[in-house]
């Protein structure tokens, strides 16, 4: 689970900016949160904000950093600094990341100039919130004048042996590329795996490569399972699809082989899923994974049961009420493939996932909106799934939806840069329409139009 999530010098975002999930005090819609030891963390929250304010920004930082640790710092990220102030291009830009996983709280993150496409810092720690304390794991820094990283390892916390540790020195002296994360190397060898004195570094890495999911208004690739994987699901799908008012009232499954799938999509879509497939199956922590490629060019499962077996391609055929034709994915409406892929998200079984998605409301009707956020909270009850979305749907703005601290807004401040917090600062009352006052300006993070006068044709 998401705890909090800080960013510095990124796009639009200038001075240090967090995002938390941790509840506050507000007692309504108890069913929103979710216990872990001493702690609320909220399951569900929605950003507000104007047009350009940066609130899909912060979603971009935290796919960027996703990426990053996953990956590498990618070389068009040069010019992603902060770029309203010309100190920033050679100043490191800060992503961190308080999480957790398997029974433990996790602050990791990382520091890097982007310009110069150097890591400058990394730091691992393990947070106990009931006792207010923390205890690093590790802290890597770079030594501009050695060219090098120092590498501290709390060897005492970890309980290393002599191998252990001459493992993490060695992975850290050998490291070369500087757009690399210590993480991501150690995570390439079976060594982090056996070893338990070092599986918190795979349960880190793990929830980076497992448990976090963007979707963006670009995404046509989506890796999560929920309806395929029992007949119960499959037929809750199919009623609750049918609810919406779709007139789906059936769907069948049809198999492909992938050359079948390779001439359906088009070059690039198709590249696209081809990098995704070698991505997971070159992912060490994977053994088996369902790819769900939905959009305006079709619905295709790839699916591989485990480590060198074949692919195995499935598409939908949907059946309508009074039609005795077949319905391809594509030929149905652009909100109907948004409710399939976000019932994907409120259906799906994967406990401590976190789903960000961005412009939740696109192409839905408000009421559908509404209903989907109603589904997610019903669906998973008693689970540790977070959904966190951007909106600019002021009518779903309802404390009889929403708990006041689930409710942030972004907006630029008088530097022109992003700025994010929570609607719980105002302390509102329970009865307040909140969205009026939004639309009002009592809370800011709304556009500011200026009037154009337009001369006249005769002057």
């Amino acid at each position: 689970m998401l705890v909090r999530f800080s960013v510095e010098n990124f796009l639009s975002y200038d001075k240090k900016q967090t995002f938390s999930m941790i509840a506050g005090r507000t007692e309504n819609h108890l069913e929103h949160l979710y216990k872990v030891e001493y702690i609320n963390l909220l399951k569900l929250s929605a950003i507000y904000g104007a047009n350009a304010s940066g609130k899909s920004k912060i979603f971009e930082a935290m796919r960027f950093a996703s990426h990053v640790v996953k990956s590498n710092l990618p070389l068009s990220s040069v010019n992603m600094f902060c770029k309203l102030a010309e100190e920033n291009k050679t100043s490191p830009s800060l992503f961190e990341f308080e999480f957790y996983i398997n029974g433990s709280f996790y602050a990791y993150g990382f520091s890097a100039i982007l310009s110069t496409q150097t890591v400058t810092a990394e730091w691992l720690y393990q947070l106990y919130p009931g006792k207010d304390k923390q205890e690093y794991i590790y802290e890597r820094e770079f030594d501009h004048i050695q060219g090098s990283y120092r590498l501290n390892v709390n060897n005492n916390f970890l309980n290393l042996s002599n191998e252990e540790g001459k493992f993490l020195d060695i992975s850290n002296d050998f490291m070369d590329d500087k757009r690399v994360l210590l993480l991501n190397t150690i995570n390439k060898s079976s060594k982090t795996m056996k070893s338990t004195n070092l599986l918190c570094f795979a349960d880190v890495y793990k929830y980076f490569s497992t448990k976090l999911e963007f979707i963006m208004p670009d995404t046509v690739i989506q890796s999560f399972e929920s309806y395929e994987n029992s007949e119960d699901n499959f037929k809750k799908f199919v009623d609750i699809i049918g609810s919406f008012d779709t007139g789906i009232v059936d769907i069948k499954n049809e198999h492909l082989d992938i050359a079948e799938l390779e001439k359906r999509l088009p070059v690039g879509v198709y590249k696209a899923l081809s990098s995704k497939l070698d991505e997971n199956r070159n992912n060490s922590i994977i053994k088996g994974f369902a790819i769900i490629h939905s959009g305006p060019t079709g619905w295709y499962r790839i699916e591989q049961k485990d480590r060198g077996q074949p692919l195995e391609v499935t598409t939908i055929v949907l059946s309508h009420k009074n039609s005795i034709y077949d319905f391809s994915f594509s030929e149905e409406s652009d909100g109907t493939q948004k409710i399939f892929d976000l019932l994907r998200i409120v259906m799906q079984n994967k406990d401590g996932g976190v789903y960000i998605v961005d412009e939740l409301e696109r192409s839905l009707h408000p009421k559908v909106t509404e209903r989907l956020i109603e589904l997610f909270i019903e669906l998973t009850k008693g689970k540790s799934t977070q959904l966190i979305f951007t909106t600019h749907e002021s009518s779903i703005m309802s404390q009889n939806i929403f708990r006041r601290d689930e409710i942030w807004f972004v907006e630029k401040n008088k530097e022109n840069a992003s700025v994010i917090y929570s609607l719980d600062k105002f302390s509102e009352r329970y009865d307040r329409k909140i969205d009026k006052a939004y639309l009002d300006g009592r809370y800011g993070a709304l556009p500011i139009l200026t009037q154009l006068e337009f001369k006249g044709g005769d002057e």
